[in-house]
């Protein structure tokens, strides 16, 4: 079984996509995904299904949402989603979860990164970008156990797109990589890591007129948004513009 959650859910099989119901069922899928392996209490489900807001019947309703979903996933025997004294627990065996793949690949991109192998971080953090097809969990909108997740996807993803522009970097790819960074700090522009990351690339890119010009960008948004000051990374980055002597070290960033 492939689950995919990185984006709209989407669950299959060899045979294709498969039906896995309305909006509550799927929320009830999602749930026991985000914590796939454990065990997750009846009355946790129900509040994290129903916003804690539950209906009168709300176990009734859940284990039918339980009994359906079995069928859909060919786990009638209880194999893949198990019943336990206390609650529900969704094992994944061999089968595929996206953000944990996701997860997974960033952490080899960051391994080989911190070991200057960049050409195999690049590839590592592509694939890992790659399995993003939209927001994490979208559907599931503000319910307390998609929101806290993707959180926690998001500032991965935005660390996974720093380390691969990094890796790039460091392979040499500056003027190739400018538009990308550009189009994330579109999406980002607080980050001050991608501000950096442009500024490098383009004044590798003998572009060092532009990258002093990034720097002032950058000054503004920040001191417009949150009243402050560009930090020491991006002003030792600035004043290294004028002396030719751009930091060239990799730029390792916490996951």
């Amino acid at each position: 079984m492939d689950y995919n959650v990185l984006g709209p859910m989407v669950v299959r099989d060899a045979t294709g996509v498969k039906a896995v119901g309305g909006l509550k069922q799927r929320a009830v899928l999602a749930a026991l995904l985000v914590d796939a392996g454990n065990v997750v209490e009846f009355d946790r489900l129900i509040d994290l299904v129903w916003d804690c807001r539950p209906p009168a019947k709300a176990l009734t309703s859940l284990r039918a949402y339980v009994a359906n979903l079995r069928r859909v996933l060919g786990a009638e025997d209880g194999a893949r989603l198990v019943t336990t004294s206390w609650g529900y627990r969704l094992d994944l065996g061999s089968d595929r979860l996206d953000m944990r793949e996701f997860e997974m690949l960033a952490t080899r991109g960051r391994e080989a990164l911190g070991r200057r192998r960049f050409a195999e971080a690049d590839g590592q953090f592509g694939r890992a970008l790659a399995l993003w097809r939209g927001p994490a969990l979208v559907e599931f909108g503000d319910l307390a156990f998609a929101v806290d997740e993707r959180v926690h996807l998001d500032e991965v993803h935005a660390v996974v797109l720093e380390s691969a522009f990094e890796a790039r970097l460091q392979l040499g790819r500056h003027e190739t990589v400018i538009a990308e960074i550009e189009r994330a700090l579109r999406a980002a522009p607080l980050r001050e890591q991608l501000w950096g990351q442009l500024m490098i690339a383009l004044d590798r890119s003998h572009r060092t007129a532009d990258a002093v010009v990034a720097f002032r960008r950058a000054e503004a948004v920040l001191r417009t948004e949150l009243g402050v000051a560009p930090s020491r990374y991006l002003r030792d980055i600035e004043a290294s513009l004028y002396t030719g002597t751009v930091n060239r070290a990799v730029i390792l960033v916490a996951m």
